[in-house]
């Protein structure tokens, strides 16, 4: 760290503040995967560094940072009993769908959970009706809040999806035939292409 900032200090000049933010962009001061990742591939390489304590960490640690790839932040953030049908979900509807941006995964991530909550909701709810969970007074209020987060779950489901499939789908050409058209603000054509 101490030599990229001495380079720094020949390379941009302080008072020069696009300058400065470009030297920091291009070359990943701070919080860099490249640089975690090169040295959880120094610790591979020394056997004598392999089963310590900070090499394990800082697997954790990679594993989070390329969370959009491993899935391991979405995995933690569900129940235990979920975690492999979540990152099995996401995997499939990458698949399914060719994700290859971050924008991409992230909305299949965003499918998966969303999924999930459906699924952890319903669940809850089926306890309660058959009586698994204890009853009480407050059960109606409950049922009031399940079934909103519930409608919740599955609106989030529904857009993610959507908002999927209109990026993934190429921009149809647009064929009028007539002299005049009248197109508002927020037309919106929907071509799902032919299907065989």
């Amino acid at each position: 760290m101490k030599k990229k900032l001495v380079k720094a200090k020949k390379e941009v000049s302080i008072s020069d503040s696009s300058r400065a933010r470009d030297f920091f962009i291009r070359n990943k001061v701070g919080y860099s995967t490249d640089k975690m990742l090169e040295e959880f591939a120094e610790m591979m390489d020394d056997e004598s560094k392999r089963e310590n304590d900070k090499t394990y960490e800082l697997f954790d640690k990679t594993q989070h940072a390329l969370g959009l790839d491993t899935h391991t932040p979405v995995a933690d953030s569900v129940p235990v009993e979920h975690r492999y049908l979540i990152t099995e979900f996401i995997h499939r509807t990458e698949e399914e769908y060719q994700c290859k941006t971050g924008i991409e995964k992230s909305l299949a991530q965003i499918i998966a959970l969303s999924h999930i909550r459906i699924i952890s909701i319903s669940k809850t709810m089926s306890n309660y009706l058959a009586g698994e969970v204890g009853v009480n007074r407050d059960i109606n209020d409950f049922f009031t809040i399940a079934s909103k987060e519930l409608d919740r779950a599955h609106r989030q489901l529904t857009n993610a999806i959507m908002t999927l499939r209109q990026i993934k789908v190429s921009a149809s050409p647009l064929n009028i035939k007539a002299n005049t058209a009248f197109i508002s603000q927020n037309q919106q054509f929907n071509d799902y292409g032919k299907e065989n």
